[in-house]
């Protein structure tokens, strides 16, 4: 079942309300980001892990039942340094993650995350984002500003808005294990759900 502009439009709607809610907490403790959103506990569906500064939270694959999909999460920044997201892989073989595993699948690819993407201290990465993208981290000097330039500091409790990352070979009802790499922090690796692509619809598929 290809995945419609209509779905993703009430899929990504709905899961805002997890990003909005992310947003709220953050811009009620400025910088910190000590709110019990973030707080390491298990979300009902998405998964949640950490690597130092650096907070995944509710990460979830929603795909249709051909194995197509899309990476969903909110990847925070709650450090005072800058840091940047790598990459998000299918673990290699045998990788542990400390958590029950489930229906493994075989090859699962991730695409769309092309470069590096910054991670501004006290800021929230959104997958996928709906407006500007974030921008991808430098990888040469930058230039001098001119007189006319007037660079901004990012706004603690700001969200950027990340590409859209396709997930396939991985179908709902199955556990794909992942690994995130950062540029300075340690690389993580957990076992993500996946769901049905209509799973946060208002009117999901009828079933067979």
């Amino acid at each position: 079942m290809p995945i419609t502009l209509s779905s993703r439009f009430a899929r990504r709607t709905a899961l805002a309300g997890a990003a909005a809610t992310l947003s709220i907490a953050l811009a009620a403790c400025s910088a910190s980001f000590s709110a019990p959103t973030l707080q390491p506990y298990q979300a009902a569906e998405g998964t949640n892990i950490e690597s130092g500064q650096l907070k995944v939270r509710n990460m979830l694959v929603l795909a249709d039942a051909d194995g197509k999909g899309e990476l969903h999460s909110v990847i925070v920044n709650d450090g005072d340094a800058p840091e940047t997201l790598v990459s998000i892989l299918q673990a290699e073989a045998g990788t542990a993650d400390g958590q029950a595993g489930g229906d493994q699948p075989g090859e699962v690819k991730f695409t769309g995350l092309t470069a590096p993407l910054e991670l501004e201290p006290h800021t929230a990465l959104v997958l996928p984002g709906s407006g500007t993208e974030a921008p991808a981290a430098e990888t040469t000097p930058s230039t001098t500003p001119t007189a006319t330039e007037t660079p901004s500091a990012p706004t603690p409790g700001a969200e950027e808005a990340g590409p859209a990352i396709i997930v396939t070979g991985a179908k709902p009802g199955q556990m794909v294990n992942v690994t995130i790499t950062f540029g300075t922090a340690a690389p993580v690796s957990a076992y993500v759900p996946v769901l049905a692509d209509d799973h946060y619809s208002p009117s999901p598929a009828a079933a067979e």
